[in-house]
This record gives C-alpha cells, structure tokens and sequence, in this order.
C-alpha cells in the first residue's frame, strides 16, 4: 500500500510538468514577420491595407551587403487591397515568407477618405484581433495615410518611431485602440489626432524637397464617421479637457505694460462632474495645473502677490477659453468625443438609464461650466527682466 500510495503522489507531482514541456504552437523568431505600423485607406472597392514591416537583413550594418555600411532603409511598406482589413491581410500574408504578427504594432493610421465613409469596420477588426495592443495610437491624416511611406526619417530609424514619440510627448492628442473600443461599445462617439504633410526642403536633402510630418488638429467622429474637424487651438483645449496637457506654453498680458510672460504648465489634473435636475444636464469641468516661468518681456514685479494673481488669473481664463471652443464645436456636431454621457453613467446610474435613449437630443443642450485654477509655482532664480537689471546697475553706476 505504501508503495502505491508513492507512486500516485509522484504522478500526481510530475503530471503537470508534462503538461508544461514543449511549445506545439510555437512560431521562431526568425520565422515572425512583426508589423509595427497600419495604414488603412479607402479604395474604390473596399480598403487598403499598409503594413510597415523592419527588415532583418538590414538592421545590422554590414549584413546586407557585407561592406561594414547599412545599405537601404531598415524597413518597408507592403500594400493590398481587399473587401475588408482581413482580406488585404491574408493577401499580403500569401505573398511573405514570413508569419505575420501584430505584437509590436503601435500606431494605426486612418485616411481622410475612410474615415469619412466610415470607420466601424477598423472597429470591428480591433476588437477581435487579440494580437494588437491596446495601447496602440490611432492617427488621422488629411488626405491618404500612405501619405507616411514616402515621410524620411530623420531623427528616428523607423517612420512609425516619429509617431510614437508625438503621443510620448504630449504634444497632440493620445487617443489609443482602447479609447476605441470604449467608443465603439458606446455608439463610435470619438476624436482622433491628425497630422500634417507639407513639402520642404531637409538639411540632409538640400536638392531633393522631401515631405515632412507633423501634428496638427484632430477629427470628431459621430457614430464612427468623420464629421467635424478642431484646429490645433480648439485640439488643445480638448487636451485640457480630456486631462492629457504636459508641458505646455501659454502666454499671457500683464496688466502693467500688456506685454507678454510666459509660463510652461507642468502639471494638470481634471475633473468631470455631472449633474441632472430634471431634463437638464449641467457638466462641471475643473482644472488645476502648475505653471513655472520661462520669459518675461514686461516690467510687472514677478514677487508682488496681487500682480502674480492676475497672472495666474490670465492664465485660468485662456483656459477656460480653450476648453469652451473645443466642447462647443463638439456639441454641434453631436458627438459626445468627451464621454459626459459615461460620467453620468457613473455618477447617476439611475438617472442615466432614465435619460439614455434620448441622450443624443439632450447632449446637444448640456449646460457646461469651466472651473480652471493655475498656480505659479516656480519663478527662476532671475526674478526681474535684464533689461530693468541693465537699468538699475546704469543708474548705481552714475
């Protein structure tokens, strides 16, 4: 019996280690083709299906062509056309000696033209590919978002490193594939970031005009179609309302010469409140932000408190400001891109269920107030201009 009673209990230790050898799924390394950028475009049947693919063979200097120098791009576009996302997938699958996976993408750029007809189908393609990640950024371009394969990558190796960098940054909106199928579960209500192209001339091709990438504003989309467009003005203030603004400048007059100070906001912390009496709905945006000072160009005493507070007032209004255009060219549209109807959810279930089915109407009419509080916390170790230094040194000098 001892012995029996061994022998199970060795089974049953070792059973589990024979459930963990092995990896019959498994696919090598050198056998994975990693597509870290989407471009997704209408065509005049279906879409178009980019994939931005590293090159193996070129990203070791030398192994290409054995000279010790990197010849050619480490990277490259590979382009079908299909029904849907699947099918111009599968149709570049077929034509690669290597397995496609989406593991490292991190950005999905949407055309102009696509997102106008409709976007529901990416929708859908997102939320059953298990593959990409949910942190992905998702871009929106003026025109075709082939637009990047001819944009030279300067400071960065690969293209899509560019646009990873603009979300890292803060400098436009971060709106990401879970924002996406957060909008997507609630109606297709969202704001993309968009970029810009234009033609210029680089350092490093002083002959050859090359096109050149940058942000700009960003598109609102309703029920997953493109309705409205935000300046890059009005896509700031959504920044601020969406709590997504770092490091950002803001100039503001003084009330002694009305020449301009310039402060960097470095912190920012928002708060959406809702509430409901009856069939209105009224949304309190609060925000408070630190502020350092860069420059000054005014002879306004930087230590007096009571002229600090009028900067720091100025500074709250221009807030306050921006938040305003960005919600009110939102409403219009009737596209609810900052989710107020998900903070009554939250906040008032119970209303919210009551209110939900004529939300669309009622969105339109939301009473929204602006509550912004910037503090000046840091002022340098110069505290007066140089020149108003220069005159007070001249005159000691006399």
């Amino acid at each position: 019996m001892k012995t029996i009673q061994k022998l199970l209990f060795l089974t049953v230790v070792t059973l589990p280690l024979f459930l963990l050898a092995g990896c019959w799924s498994s696919i090598e390394l050198n056998d994975r083709s990693f597509a870290r950028m989407m471009l997704i475009d209408k065509a005049k049947e279906g879409i178009e299906l980019t994939l931005a693919f590293p090159l193996p063979n070129r990203l070791i200097p030398g192994q290409s062509g054995g000279t010790g120098e990197q010849t050619g791009k480490p990277y490259t576009f590979i382009s079908k056309k299909g029904r849907d996302i699947g099918e111009a997938y599968r149709k570049i699958q077929a034509d690669l000696s290597r397995s496609i996976t989406f593991g490292q993408t991190s950005v999905i750029v949407l055309g102009n033209g696509l997102a106008k007809e409709g976007m529901m189908q990416v929708f859908d393609f997102l939320q059953r590919e298990p593959r990409i990640h949910i942190n992905a950024s998702i871009y929106l371009t003026p025109g075709k978002a082939q637009e990047l394969m001819v944009v030279p990558s300067i400071f960065e190796r690969f293209p899509v490193d560019i646009l990873v960098d603009y979300s890292k940054a803060h400098v436009t909106l971060n709106t990401t594939v879970k924002d996406c199928l957060v909008a997507f579960y609630h109606g297709g209500d969202i704001i993309l970031p968009s970029l810009t192209f234009e033609t210029k001339t680089l350092p490093t091709e002083m002959e050859n005009p090359q096109k050149w990438m940058g942000t700009g504003g960003a598109g609102i989309f309703r029920q997953g179609k493109l309705v409205a467009s935000l300046s890059t003005y009005e896509m700031r203030g959504a920044m601020w309302v969406m709590g997504q603004m770092r490091n950002a400048e803001v100039s503001v007059k003084s009330s002694t010469d009305g020449k301009y100070v310039d402060y960097m906001v470095n912190q920012t912390r928002t708060k959406i409140t809702p509430s409901i009496s009856g069939d209105q709905v009224m949304i309190k945006i609060k925000v408070e932000a630190d502020a350092s000072l860069i420059t000054s160009d005014s002879d306004v005493d930087l230590l007096d408190p009571a002229q600090q507070h009028k900067l720091e007032q100025g500074i709250s209004d221009l807030v306050e400001k921006r938040m305003a255009k960005a919600v009110e060219r939102a409403k219009a549209t009737g596209a609810d891109v900052f989710r107020f109807g998900e903070y009554i959810d939250w906040y008032e279930p119970r209303q919210w269920r009551r209110i939900a089915p004529q939300w669309r109407d009622l969105y339109r009419k939301v009473t929204v107030s602006y509550d912004a509080h910037v503090t000046i916390k840091r002022l340098g170790t110069v505290k007066e201009p140089l020149r108003i230094q220069n005159s007070n040194s001249s005159e000691a000098n006399r």
